[in-house]
């Protein structure tokens, strides 16, 4: 066949003028004919879409939109928690080791008035490690020194920091999802062995060191799951998140070193310097301590019963529906989509049992108020479910010494509990605290996280376009 000739330049007649582009007159007015209305902003699907390649795309705005909107992720998650435990009993399984061993834990879950403050500070110690004079000083930096130089060199410190803590964990994921694929493609035995094999060395000591061979070999076989006719949709998303995790993993054993001396030779003055310098020798030594410091009772006992639990088949079969309403829980729980500190605690009373979760907002000034005047504040919400009486919530607006209160009751007890405030403000007095307005009021229903943290979807999407 003959080349096709380029016809790099249009055809024009050469009798015919071509338009050139107009000029526009600098002295004309500009006219704005209509301001009456503005184009509505992108949707928050067409906003958000770049950041959720992993669920599909008519899901992404919507999936943690309507768990924050949910009034069942707060209290409700220690319920379903606790509710397995009367459904075990009507089981009729033959190991009787593992029901008693279940039963143990649900024993161990509940917590005498006196142990409550003491978890909650070792749930506190736990949420993150981003905390200490260290963390301080960065954040005074960055406060103060607002160059992108600067907060790269925080951020990838930062990042360093994590992942030493996390780098088992990444092994663990990826291992975990391999062995996912392993089981969906069952039918397929080469393929399925393969898998799981793989999934077996990501777990083995000297995984770090052959990581590079492994996610080599990792990529290879990700080709052949995806072109075998067993693949699907949902092994698609487990795929992602593979790729993701393989992408996390940072194999570079100078990484901290490498990032702390890029954040030096920013810092100006000896002086400051000299401070940084003291203050990451005193996190590295405080850093041993920190692992040998007791763990949270609470989250390692929802932890082993959630484990143990899955591990039974039988029981999975029966609660599958309870168990998908515990993840979608713990999906709502602190992350980037939900800054909110977080504490779970089950308590038991004179053999009554409550159930309840606090979440606290450090920027409460963000957040619409009910009570009291507009201010700097800490947020906090309070939600319990007393057995045999119902659910309460009690929502705190606190700046400095200073406390506004609204208590929320089940509508039967709301008289008996109108008098509360009095109460609260006489135990409270030696304390040093200052209760403003307190009001009592009936619950006439549940309230979800973002009926009461209003700024939460703000804070997602990032652009606020009022006019």
């Amino acid at each position: 066949m003959a080349d096709l000739l380029k016809i790099t330049t249009p055809l024009v007649k050469q009798a015919q003028l071509q338009q050139g582009r107009q000029q526009v007159d600098p002295n004309t007015v500009f006219d704005l004919p209509d301001v009456s209305k503005v184009v509505k902003p992108n949707a928050q699907s067409e906003m958000q879409g770049q950041n959720n390649g992993m669920i599909q795309k008519e899901e992404a705005p919507t999936i943690l939109m309507n768990l924050l909107k949910d009034p069942s992720v707060t209290v409700n998650f220690l319920k379903n928690i606790y509710m397995l435990q009367e459904i075990i009993k009507l089981l009729p399984v033959n190991n009787q080791a593992f029901t008693q061993e279940i039963e143990q834990l649900f024993d161990a879950l509940m917590l005498p008035a006196e142990e409550i403050a003491q978890e909650m500070v070792l749930q506190e110690n736990n949420s993150t490690e981003f905390k200490g004079a260290l963390f301080d000083f960065l954040r005074e930096l960055v406060a103060n020194n607002p160059q992108p130089e600067i907060k790269y060199a925080v951020a990838n410190l930062l990042k360093s920091i994590n992942y030493s803590n996390c780098k088992q964990d990444i092994l663990s994921a990826v291992a975990n999802s391999l062995r996912y694929l392993s089981d969906s493609v069952e039918t397929s035995r080469t393929l399925s062995s393969r898998l799981q094999e793989l999934s077996d060395r990501f777990l083995q000591p000297e995984a770090p060191e052959q990581f590079q061979q492994l996610k080599a070999e990792t990529l290879a076989l990700l080709k052949d799951v995806e072109g075998s006719i067993l693949f699907s949709p949902k092994m698609s998303k487990v795929v992602s998140i593979l790729y993701y995790n393989l992408s996390r993993f940072n194999d570079n054993p100078d990484f901290f070193q490498e990032s702390l001396s890029s954040l030096l030779t920013l810092l100006d003055g000896k002086q400051q310097k000299t401070e940084f310098v003291r203050h990451v020798r005193a996190f590295l030594e405080s850093r041993g301590q920190d692992r040998a410091e007791e763990p949270s009772r609470v989250m390692n006992v929802l932890t082993r019963i959630l484990s143990r639990q899955a591990k039974s088949e039988e029981l999975t079969l029966v609660n599958a529906e309870k168990m998908e309403r515990i993840i979608h829980s713990l999906l709502s729980s602190p992350c980037n989509f939900t800054p909110l500190l977080h504490y779970v605690i089950p308590v038991e009373y004179m053999n009554i049992k409550s159930f309840a979760e606090l979440w606290i907002n450090p920027n409460g000034g963000e957040d619409e108020r009910p009570i009291g005047e507009k201010k700097d504040c800490t947020h906090l919400l309070v939600v319990f479910d007393i057995e045999g009486i119902g659910q309460f919530e009690a929502e705190l607006f606190v700046s400095g010494m200073d406390i506004d209160l609204a208590v929320y009751c089940p509508p039967a007890y709301a008289q008996a509990f109108s008098g509360v405030g009095e109460r609260i403000k006489q135990v409270t007095g030696a304390s040093g605290y200052r209760f403003g307005e307190i009001r009592v009021d009936k619950l006439d229903k549940p309230r979800s996280l973002m009926d009461v943290f209003k700024s939460l979807p703000y804070k997602r999407t990032g652009v606020d376009v009022r006019i």
